[in-house]
């Protein structure tokens, strides 16, 4: 807690006042991060966005720009993995709401996606526990990137329109 206040130029106590313990803090962090993520997703998706412009944005806010995030983070490692444990049942309802927030962007693509026998709800669940997991696994920028690039290639292909027979 003294690193986070000297970081935000703040005493402990301040820190204390607001937040319970450093478990409150770390959930109210992830609330606020997922937020902003999708506040920013939301924002740059007008109605007109090709299917390409929003994926790769989506790709960009929730998992590249997160990445970099933990990567410029000491002791990030920890942290993620302390996220993912000891604080796992704190944020069940961050992580619904991620998912909840991925099957939304994808209901566009409903029909094309159903075709193929895939919802909108898998694929956006399968994307959120993958994009979980990239951020603890992944060490390199190379590695991001090529995951990254997969995953985009993968939502084109899934969600492009598909003639019916």
């Amino acid at each position: 807690m003294s690193d986070i206040a000297a970081a935000a130029g703040v005493s402990r106590q301040t820190i204390y006042n607001i937040f319970p313990n450093r478990e409150a803090l770390l959930v109210a962090v992830s609330r606020y991060h997922f937020a902003s993520k999708w506040n920013a997703i939301r924002e740059g998706c007008d109605d007109d966005a090709s299917r390409d412009a929003r994926f790769r944005l989506l790709l960009e806010k929730l998992v590249l720009e997160s990445w970099e995030s933990i990567q410029a983070m000491p002791h990030a490692d920890e942290l993620e993995l302390e996220l993912a444990t000891t604080l796992k049942q704190e944020l069940t309802e961050v992580h619904l709401g991620a998912r909840r927030n991925l099957c939304e962007f994808l209901l566009p693509y409903e029909a094309d996606l159903e075709r193929r026998s895939i919802t909108p709800r898998g694929l956006g669940e399968m994307l959120h526990h993958s994009i979980v997991g990239l951020k603890l696994s992944t060490t390199t920028r190379a590695e991001i990137e090529s995951v990254v690039a997969t995953m985009h290639a993968c939502l084109m292909a899934l969600t492009a329109p598909v003639q019916p027979a």
